[in-house]
């Protein structure tokens, strides 16, 4: 995993969001850079999951600017789903399609941007998933895979795309612990290729094992930053000291 710091892809300058009088970020700042692979931790309700969604603007920020690739998204002007094409999420719970088979889950958004022909689509959609290990699930439905395989699928879908990001919320929190590895293999298969992502989750080994930085966001803020074997061996912050020693 090479990260370019002459490429900054995402700016977060001075991020908040509030639900009513529920400060949830307090004026986070962080540069993502290419080939990063940034790992949040933190408690539950400390705001990580609202400051992964505001990068795409799933959650509006009530404060600050994020530029996405030199843009500000924030602004009212700027169409943010011509942006969001570049920025791949998945979600805890998949959000497949229940009445749309495999292919075509991973076809829709290809086909209905006008991005690939359906044939383009459907090769590119056959190219995922022999990448993720499922060639023979196309014609399936999701009710017809497990959990695992379902946020495999996802993580094709979002794939399909060719983003320029990826953005995982909780990917496995979802899933039975034996189908855990099966994503988590997925997604440290698409960091050794190269591709940008934000991640949070609970998987320490993950986190240590394919971060290039991990950050901890308590009570809205981040506490603190660093690459894994700093932050895994030598945390400063007490609350982290206190976080790490419950969940290691």
């Amino acid at each position: 995993m090479s990260v370019d710091k002459s490429k900054v892809l995402i700016e977060v300058q001075g991020l908040e969001k509030s639900f009513g009088d529920n400060r949830v970020l307090r004026g986070i700042s962080t540069d993502i850079y290419q080939g990063e692979v940034v790992v949040i931790i933190g408690p539950s309700g400390s705001g990580k999951s609202t400051f992964l969604r505001s990068l795409n603007l799933l959650e509006m920020p009530t404060g600050g600017r994020v530029l996405f690739e030199g843009t500000d998204i924030t602004d009212k002007k700027v169409d943010i789903n011509l942006h969001r094409r570049k920025i791949g999420m998945v979600f805890q719970q998949f959000n497949l399609f229940p009445l749309k088979t495999v292919r075509e889950n991973i076809t829709l958004a290809p086909v209905h941007l006008k991005v690939m022909t359906k044939d383009q689509a459907n090769k590119r959609a056959d190219e995922l998933l022999a990448r993720i290990g499922l060639p023979d699930k196309a014609n399936s439905y999701p009710d017809q895979l497990s959990g695992g395989q379902k946020q495999r699928v996802a993580i094709a879908r979002a794939l399909a795309m060719s983003p320029d990001v990826m953005l995982f919320d909780e990917p496995t929190s979802a899933l039975d612990p034996e189908m855990v590895g099966e994503v988590l293999e997925i997604m440290k298969e698409l960091a050794e290729s190269g591709m940008t992502m934000v991640v949070v989750t609970h998987e320490m080994g993950f986190a240590r094992e394919v971060g290039t930085r991990v950050v901890f966001i308590d009570e809205g803020v981040i506490m603190e930053e660093n690459t894994p074997e700093e932050f895994f061996g030598n945390p400063q912050n007490p609350r982290l000291k206190d976080f790490l020693s419950k969940v290691l």
